[in-house]
Protein backbone atom coordinates (compact mmCIF):
# COMPACT_ATOMS: atom_id res chain seq x y z
CA UNK A 1 0.00 0.00 0.00
CA UNK A 2 1.33 3.68 -0.65
CA UNK A 3 1.75 5.85 2.17
CA UNK A 4 1.19 8.82 0.69
CA UNK A 5 -1.52 8.77 -2.49
CA UNK A 6 -0.68 12.10 -3.32
CA UNK A 7 2.90 11.60 -4.19
CA UNK A 8 1.84 10.92 -8.14
CA UNK A 9 0.41 14.57 -8.72
CA UNK A 10 3.00 17.80 -9.20
CA UNK A 11 2.22 19.94 -6.66
CA UNK A 12 2.93 23.53 -5.58
CA UNK A 13 2.34 25.31 -2.69
CA UNK A 14 -1.37 24.56 -1.44
CA UNK A 15 -3.87 27.52 -1.21
CA UNK A 16 -6.49 28.73 0.85
CA UNK A 17 -8.96 26.15 -0.87
CA UNK A 18 -6.56 23.30 -0.11
CA UNK A 19 -6.29 24.43 3.74
CA UNK A 20 -9.64 24.44 4.06
CA UNK A 21 -9.87 20.68 2.65
CA UNK A 22 -7.80 19.94 5.10
CA UNK A 23 -9.35 21.63 7.87
CA UNK A 24 -12.75 19.82 7.01
CA UNK A 25 -11.13 16.50 6.87
CA UNK A 26 -9.79 16.85 10.13
CA UNK A 27 -13.08 17.89 11.21
CA UNK A 28 -14.74 14.95 10.07
CA UNK A 29 -11.96 12.77 11.45
CA UNK A 30 -12.66 14.24 14.47
CA UNK A 31 -16.39 13.40 14.37
CA UNK A 32 -16.11 9.90 12.96
CA UNK A 33 -13.76 9.41 16.49
CA UNK A 34 -16.80 10.93 18.29
CA UNK A 35 -18.91 8.96 16.63
CA UNK A 36 -17.22 5.40 17.30
CA UNK A 37 -16.91 6.49 21.22
CA UNK A 38 -20.76 7.11 21.23
CA UNK A 39 -21.12 3.89 20.09
CA UNK A 40 -18.24 2.18 22.26
CA UNK A 41 -20.35 3.77 24.99
CA UNK A 42 -23.86 2.86 23.96
CA UNK A 43 -22.87 -1.25 23.52
CA UNK A 44 -21.01 -1.27 27.05
CA UNK A 45 -24.41 0.61 28.78
CA UNK A 46 -26.54 -1.77 27.38
CA UNK A 47 -24.16 -4.74 27.81
CA UNK A 48 -24.05 -3.71 32.00
CA UNK A 49 -28.16 -3.32 31.79
CA UNK A 50 -28.75 -6.78 30.25
CA UNK A 51 -25.97 -8.29 32.86
CA UNK A 52 -27.12 -5.86 36.23
CA UNK A 53 -31.40 -6.04 34.74
CA UNK A 54 -32.04 -9.56 33.69
CA UNK A 55 -31.01 -12.54 35.49
CA UNK A 56 -31.33 -15.13 32.41
CA UNK A 57 -28.04 -16.49 31.57
CA UNK A 58 -28.36 -15.69 27.86
CA UNK A 59 -28.75 -11.99 28.72
CA UNK A 60 -25.30 -12.44 30.94
CA UNK A 61 -23.21 -13.40 28.29
CA UNK A 62 -24.95 -11.38 25.95
CA UNK A 63 -24.23 -8.21 28.16
CA UNK A 64 -20.55 -9.55 28.60
CA UNK A 65 -20.40 -9.87 24.84
CA UNK A 66 -21.76 -6.61 24.17
CA UNK A 67 -19.38 -4.63 26.54
CA UNK A 68 -16.27 -6.39 25.18
CA UNK A 69 -17.66 -5.76 21.64
CA UNK A 70 -18.04 -1.50 22.99
CA UNK A 71 -14.33 -2.03 23.93
CA UNK A 72 -13.35 -3.60 20.69
CA UNK A 73 -14.73 -0.54 18.83
CA UNK A 74 -13.58 1.92 21.08
CA UNK A 75 -10.26 0.59 20.85
CA UNK A 76 -10.85 0.63 16.58
CA UNK A 77 -11.79 3.93 16.64
CA UNK A 78 -9.13 5.23 18.50
CA UNK A 79 -6.45 3.57 16.50
CA UNK A 80 -8.39 5.11 13.48
CA UNK A 81 -8.06 8.46 14.66
CA UNK A 82 -4.33 8.11 15.72
CA UNK A 83 -3.45 6.87 12.37
CA UNK A 84 -5.16 9.47 10.24
CA UNK A 85 -4.34 12.28 12.84
CA UNK A 86 -0.40 11.27 12.15
CA UNK A 87 -1.20 11.03 8.14
CA UNK A 88 -2.44 14.94 8.55
CA UNK A 89 0.44 16.22 10.65
CA UNK A 90 2.97 14.52 8.12
CA UNK A 91 0.93 16.06 4.80
CA UNK A 92 1.41 19.49 6.65
CA UNK A 93 4.78 19.10 7.54
CA UNK A 94 5.44 18.00 4.26
CA UNK A 95 3.25 20.57 2.63
CA UNK A 96 5.16 23.43 5.25
CA UNK A 97 8.60 22.38 4.01
CA UNK A 98 7.71 22.66 0.44
CA UNK A 99 6.68 26.04 1.19
CA UNK A 100 9.80 27.20 2.78
CA UNK A 101 11.85 25.23 -0.20
CA UNK A 102 9.83 27.62 -3.05
CA UNK A 103 10.47 30.75 -1.15
CA UNK A 104 13.75 29.89 -0.98
CA UNK A 105 13.72 29.51 -4.89
CA UNK A 106 12.02 32.79 -5.58
CA UNK A 107 14.44 34.33 -3.14
CA UNK A 108 17.39 33.34 -5.25
CA UNK A 109 15.76 33.95 -8.71
CA UNK A 110 14.88 37.37 -7.00
CA UNK A 111 18.46 37.94 -6.44
CA UNK A 112 20.13 36.49 -9.69
CA UNK A 113 17.58 38.87 -11.31
CA UNK A 114 18.93 42.03 -9.63
CA UNK A 115 21.96 40.62 -10.34
CA UNK A 116 21.31 40.56 -14.41
CA UNK A 117 19.86 43.96 -13.99
CA UNK A 118 22.37 45.61 -12.05
CA UNK A 119 24.87 43.68 -14.86
CA UNK A 120 23.13 45.05 -17.61
CA UNK A 121 22.71 48.66 -15.72
CA UNK A 122 26.71 48.55 -15.88
CA UNK A 123 27.17 47.42 -19.20
CA UNK A 124 24.62 50.10 -20.87
CA UNK A 125 26.36 52.95 -18.64
CA UNK A 126 30.17 51.89 -20.13
CA UNK A 127 28.36 51.42 -23.15
CA UNK A 128 27.05 54.97 -23.33
CA UNK A 129 29.87 56.32 -21.57
CA UNK A 130 32.10 55.19 -24.95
Amino acid sequence: MIDDPYLEFEREAMILRDWLALDRTVLANKRTFLAYSRTAIAMAVLGIAFIKLIGHPFFEVSGFLLVLSGIAVFYVGAREYNSNTRRFKKLVEKERALEAHMHEIGAAEAEAGRAMAAAGDRASASAGST
